[in-house]
């Protein structure tokens, strides 16, 4: 069977996003490789799958990573999703539009190019928790955004390493923690370091296995645990990610508590194709 397929940027994070009548859920989990190879289209793999419903005012979107896995929350994802939809005239531009991913329900607000996901407050904060890794002892914050995260300041890992004889390998490292015994569903792995205000972020992500252009909720994972740090002041913060593409994160607190989370940035297709697919018994 064939299928045609967009291309979807989220701040340099690549999907491959399909109307969700054209294919079902158990296919593309049979078909992933041929979904997430992208390359003779934008010249790269994609580094997930989207399929999007559309109803009214309403979205319904099921999130693939390239291995197959699903369940998860991606927030930029969700944006390109949003895009999609509005590209196709499946959905008119709206402040109080709902997105249902991932068994939980998020507003988009649309500003021109830019596309806003409004996230409940962290599920699970869990600030300075230890790995031991290689030897050495490493410390970090562990946070569900609707996904996994531990999230590392780049400075404070070099150090700690340093002191055990050992360079700092992102690497090297980061599937030694994605597949921490700490973590039983795995996890996302973020490293940062400030750049005047803004965060310069990496994040290896769990079902990619890979650092990724770009990850919308390791953006938010690693906004809050700076923030609650005390790192900054500003509760809009600025993420500088491999692609060079900005995200926004804004964290709203009431009563000295986060309320929500607002993840922002850029969303645009660069490509579609045809792809074969084939289905199993």
């Amino acid at each position: 069977m064939k299928r045609d397929v967009s291309y979807m940027s989220g701040a340099g994070n690549l999907f491959t996003v399909l109307d969700a009548d054209e294919l079902e859920p158990r296919l593309v989990a049979q078909n992933i490789e041929r979904l997430c190879d992208a390359r003779s289209a934008i010249g790269r793999r994609t580094e997930g799958v989207l399929l999007v419903a559309t109803g009214g005012d309403r979205l319904r979107v099921s999130f693939f990573n390239p291995d197959g896995s699903s369940g998860m929350m991606c927030g930029n994802g969700a944006r390109c999703a949003v895009r999609y939809a509005l590209d196709r005239g499946s959905i008119a531009p709206s402040d109080a539009l709902t997105i249902a991913l991932a068994d939980t329900q998020y507003t988009a607000r649309i500003v021109g190019d830019t596309i806003a996901i409004e996230f409940p407050p962290p599920r699970t904060i869990e600030r300075n928790i230890t790995l031991d890794v290689g030897g050495c002892t490493l410390c970090g914050d562990y946070l569900d955004v609707g996904s996994d995260h531990v999230v590392f300041a780049s400075d404070r890992l070099a150090d700690t390493l340093a002191a055990c004889g050992r360079t700092l390998d992102f690497l090297w490292l980061a599937p030694r923690i994605r597949f921490h015994e700490r973590f039983p569903r795995g996890t996302n792995v973020n490293m940062y370091r400030w750049e005047g205000a803004t965060i310069v972020l990496v994040t290896y992500e769990r079902g990619v296995e890979a650092i990724t252009g770009a990850c919308g909720t390791g953006a938010l994972a690693t906004a809050v645990a700076a923030w609650l740090r005390g790192e900054t002041n500003s509760t809009t913060i600025g993420i500088v990610p491999p692609s060079g593409e900005r995200l926004d994160v804004e964290i709203v607190a009431e009563g000295g508590a986060i309320a929500r989370l607002i993840l922002a940035g850029p969303a645009r297709e660069i490509g579609r194709a045809t792809v074969e697919l084939t289905e199993t018994v």
